[in-house]
């Protein structure tokens, strides 16, 4: 370490520079890895045979330990070790989650926004769409996705996302990809269930059919356009029937041009699972399952909970 452009202050003050050994060595090696990985961030390097000796020592570690490991090889790039990491580990807890992305995701920019199709940016990178009913957690989503905690505007109020927002997304070894933030539907009304449900004449339903009819356009017609990501709140797919709001929203992605052709995948992703107990999760899980195979006519697309 001492023989780098960038050696550590515990290096500096004459203590021993940290080695895949002292890890190995310890009774406790994922604690003794954290504090390694500490030391160096600093620096801004970890030499291989260090970062190897941390992967290991997560094998048989506490969850809060290896989150803490995670968290500093996110902070020092080392993103394959995070996979590696990630690839034999089970339990994993948001904070897992937060740092792998973190490790992903090099850095992320706020692109341009718009409010109608003609104010779209030009096509660049592949992009990745969030789409759903208002206050379904689009934003807390690409806030987790990306690793960041408040990139994305989240508000308790149906409605605030009220135009395309884009986000450059930096991935390492990758040309990187946009995530588009779409409004949801409650952006153009006041009373958001019955005019999605249909329950209100006049104005409100008319909107949301414009709001229908933006969303589908997009999806036509954008190129770039690769993964749908579609959010449903777990709590609506208890019942037998998904809410007409979901289901429309599912008929319009299954039924647009960037699905029918294969230029882009459909995922259901439910939210707010964390407020089920695991029957109501799987009950939730199996009943998307079947609404969105009713509307494809076989096979469903992915769900994740």
């Amino acid at each position: 370490i001492d023989a780098t452009p960038y050696p550590t202050r515990r290096a500096q003050k004459g203590r021993a520079a940290p080695t895949a050994q002292t890890i190995e060595a310890s009774p406790y090696p994922s604690a003794t890895a954290s504090g390694v990985l500490d030391a160096l961030r600093e620096g801004g390097f970890a030499p291989s045979d260090v970062v190897e000796a941390c992967v290991a020592a997560c094998a048989n570690s506490d969850i809060y330990t290896r989150n803490e490991v995670l968290r500093h090889l996110a902070a020092l790039g080392c993103y394959r070790e995070v996979l590696a990491i990630d690839d034999f580990v089970e339990e994993k807890d948001a904070a897992h989650h937060e740092h792998v992305n973190r490790a992903l995701v090099r850095n992320v920019e706020r692109g341009p926004t718009a409010d109608s199709m003609q104010r779209l940016p030009p096509p660049a990178a592949p992009e990745v769409v969030l789409l759903g009913r208002s206050n379904v957690g689009k934003s807390s989503l690409a806030n987790a996705l990306l690793g960041r905690r408040a990139l994305a505007p989240a508000s308790p109020v149906p409605g605030r996302t009220r135009r395309f927002c884009f986000y450059d997304v930096d991935v390492p070894q990758t040309a990187g990809f946009r995530l588009v933030d779409v409004p949801g539907a409650g952006f153009a009304v006041d009373n958001v269930t019955q005019a999605l449900e249909g329950k209100s004449a006049g104005s409100a339903v008319g909107k949301v059919d414009s709001w229908r009819s933006l969303v589908l356009r997009y999806l036509d017609v954008r190129e770039p356009l690769k993964v749908v990501l579609q959010l449903v709140d777990a709590r609506r797919c208890l019942d037998a029937t998904l809410p007409e709001a979901d289901l429309a929203t599912l008929e319009t992605v299954a039924g647009s041009e960037a699905i029918k052709s294969g230029r882009a995948s459909h995922v259901l992703v439910l939210t707010k699972g964390d407020k089920l107990s695991p029957a109501e999760s799987t009950r939730a899980v199996e009943s998307l399952k079947a609404a969105a195979a009713g509307v494809y006519g076989g096979a469903s697309p992915s769900v994740v909970l």
